[in-house]
């Protein structure tokens, strides 16, 4: 990761259908994004819950430290170089720091912040994401249909049955078989897809928020 603000990263070098975002308000349905611009409606867990979907956005483009950036403020509870000023006792808190944690997983094996390889991050804010989040057992049915695809060794096999189909959330047991995904070609594949398929989940979870009309609510 490159730990710099959002506004000095050079966004070019993500896909160019990033390009067409020019912010969170971006992510409203046309009718609340015109409820937005008069500053009518918009209440402040949909503000912030597009931020962190903004965020879940450019993770799923390859861009880690704009969803780094943006999630911050949300869930670090003092002011950063990077984040900016602290938002305490946001809405979005859950959904950030669950964010949070997906993207120092997405950092892997190397050092980052404070010096923790990102592992060991990820471990610290999935400590910090409230444990009764809804989609924990979602997650964990997602898990359990994903499993079934791929061939790996006993050892990840256990770490699955310690995850999947409703099980209580580990996340202790989740990031340990991250941190072994390049034990093997299969491994590999099915955290890849894990992972892509956990980043769509809150995405959906967010826009769901966000994209509420709440006038008819």
């Amino acid at each position: 990761m490159l730990y710099q603000a959002y506004n000095e990263l050079d966004h070019s070098r993500l896909p160019d259908v990033i390009e067409s975002i020019n912010g969170p308000e971006d992510l409203f349905c046309e009718e609340l994004a015109r409820d937005a611009r008069v500053n009518t409606y918009i209440t402040k867990e949909q503000e912030h819950n597009a931020d962190v979907m903004l965020g879940l956005v450019y993770m799923m483009v390859g861009g880690v430290d704009e969803a780094h950036d943006l999630v911050l403020p949300y869930s670090l509870p003092f002011d950063s170089e990077w984040g900016g000023p602290a938002i305490l006792d946001s809405p979005a808190l859950g959904n950030a720091t669950y964010s949070h944690a997906l993207v120092h997983r997405t950092e892997g094996k190397y050092v980052g912040e404070l010096g923790m390889i990102g592992w060991e991050n990820a471990r610290s804010w999935f400590n910090e994401t409230p444990s009764d989040h809804v989609l924990f057992k979602r997650f964990s049915d997602i898990a359990e249909n994903t499993a079934l695809k791929f061939d790996v060794d006993e050892k990840d096999k256990a770490l699955m049955d310690e995850i999947k189909g409703g099980q209580s959330w580990n996340w202790e047991s989740l990031t340990e078989l991250f941190s072994r995904s390049c034990q093997s070609d299969a491994l590999t594949l099915l955290c890849n897809e894990l992972h892509n398929l956990e980043i769509s989940m809150v995405l959906e979870h967010c826009n769901g928020i966000v994209n509420v009309d709440r006038k008819t609510s």
